[in-house]
């Protein structure tokens, strides 16, 4: 993946603290009481910055004397901080791949740089925005200090990835476009309250970071491409949007268009077949460059404009994560509003054709959006030339203990994609090719 900047929150993420935010939102509260203040006024101070300022319009003290009062509160809770393991090599990583990173938090400028000048990190980062240096309004969940660091450091939001413990820093990352990864196990440094929302990975802790960096900054995706010169264009506008042009192979598969053409004007890697072999040539051409080219991750995206990219990244998140090492994105198990029932029906024969032979359902065996490990993907033997391909990879994959998920992916169907993949001619040809491989 194309990755040139981590942006990380702080507190919770990179470093923790002895005295939780509870018992600083609570002092914070005897202070605020010791001043006059009543209950009824200070409220439950969630969050305390965008409460204070609250509390100043309403009483009239000026925002400053009481903000003042939370920073000294913060900075004394960062004199004990401490980095959480594995921060330092992650950011060491970081620096030795050229990728920049970025601390964005809600925590006070003072406070923070503290904890990065006491921690001995502050040199690894190139930008620092804390809650001071935007307005209230742009303050995570807001995505305002993110888009303030991709403008500093001129970097499109797809080529960026923010880290963080809460589901604040995720919802920002969401709405400034840049993908996310949640640190669940982190328990000191979290703040006092929690916010439901849905990240694009997971890691239990800074000491998966790297692994998981490692896994994405060697992922290749897989088009098998056949006379496809009126959708590979959008095609690889979308993968080029996460993915870098080398890390893109598309297998050329004899088409008599400018399907080969079109490919190479975006600078991706293009492989070529002098005769039309199908698509399990085409897969298994482009799956064996991968893994010679040393790929951690290969994606399969099939070039008719079928797929989504937000679904590519979402069926590579189980594999990215060290959870599955074979993920197929099922349109059986997502929205399949625009499916027509020829293919749910043609789809469930085949998935049980499939499940026969490989001992095990998967409810979209003939989905062309698939995950592999670098691992798994060496263990995948293809003979089947055709359609049969995508039942034979399952096989393969039971075959040789690969760990297989399944995860719901959206069914985009348009009258020209509607003429590709499988009908009955083929279903009964992919039923045959098993049986016949079976028997050999």
């Amino acid at each position: 993946m194309d990755i040139t900047l981590v942006i990380f929150d702080l507190d919770g993420t990179l470093v923790g603290a002895p005295r939780p935010f509870s018992e600083i939102k609570e002092e914070l509260r005897q202070k605020l009481l010791e001043k006059g203040l009543k209950e009824s006024v200070i409220g439950d101070l969630t969050p305390m910055y965008e409460s204070l300022i609250k509390i100043s319009k309403a009483t009239g003290i000026p925002f400053e004397e009481l903000h003042s009062i939370q920073v000294e509160l913060e900075k004394e809770r960062m004199e004990a901080s401490f980095l959480f393991d594995g921060v330092r090599e992650s950011l060491q990583f970081l620096r030795e791949r050229g990728i920049k990173a970025a601390v964005v938090t809600r925590s006070s400028r003072d406070a923070a740089l503290l904890a990065l000048e006491k921690n001995g990190i502050m040199d690894y980062f190139d930008s620092i925005v804390a809650r001071e240096d935007v307005p209230p309004e742009d303050l995570k969940p807001e995505p305002g200090q993110i888009m303030r660091v991709l403008q500093d450091l001129g970097i499109p939001p797809e080529k960026a990835l923010v880290v963080g413990d809460h589901g604040y820093d995720i919802i920002a990352a969401g709405k400034a476009g840049v993908l996310s990864v949640m640190i669940t196990s982190h328990e000191s440094g979290r703040m006092s309250f929690s916010v439901d929302a849905t990240p694009n990975f997971e890691i239990p802790t800074m000491k998966e970071f790297v692994p998981l960096l490692e896994r994405l900054l060697s992922s290749y995706v897989v088009v098998p491409a056949y006379n496809e010169e009126k959708t590979i264009s959008s095609v690889l506008k979308d993968l080029l949007c996460y993915f870098k042009p080398e890390e893109i192979v598309v297998v050329n598969d004899g088409s008599r268009d400018r399907t080969k053409e079109i490919a190479r004007s975006y600078g991706v890697h293009v492989l070529t077949h002098l005769v039309n072999r199908g698509l399990g040539g085409a897969l298994g051409t482009g799956l064996s460059y991968a893994i010679r080219r040393g790929a951690k991750l290969v994606i399969t995206f099939d070039a008719d404009g079928q797929h989504l990219i937000s679904d590519a990244l979402r069926v590579m998140k189980p594999v990215a994560e060290g959870k599955a090492d074979f993920a197929v994105g099922s349109r059986l198990k997502g929205d399949t509003s625009q499916m027509p029932f020829v293919k749910k029906f043609g789809n469930f024969v085949l998935d049980t054709i499939t499940a026969i032979f490989a001992h095990k359902y998967v409810s979209d065996s003939q989905s062309g959006l698939r995950c592999f490990s670098g691992e798994c993907a060496s263990k995948i033997r293809i003979t089947c030339d055709r359609y049969a391909v995508s039942s034979e990879i399952i096989i393969e994959a039971v075959k040789n203990k690969c760990r297989v998920v399944e995860v719901p992916i959206k069914a985009v169907y348009t009258e020209y994609s509607m003429k590709k993949g499988t009908n009955v001619m083929e279903g009964i040809k992919i039923a045959l090719n098993l049986l016949f491989d079976k028997l050999r």
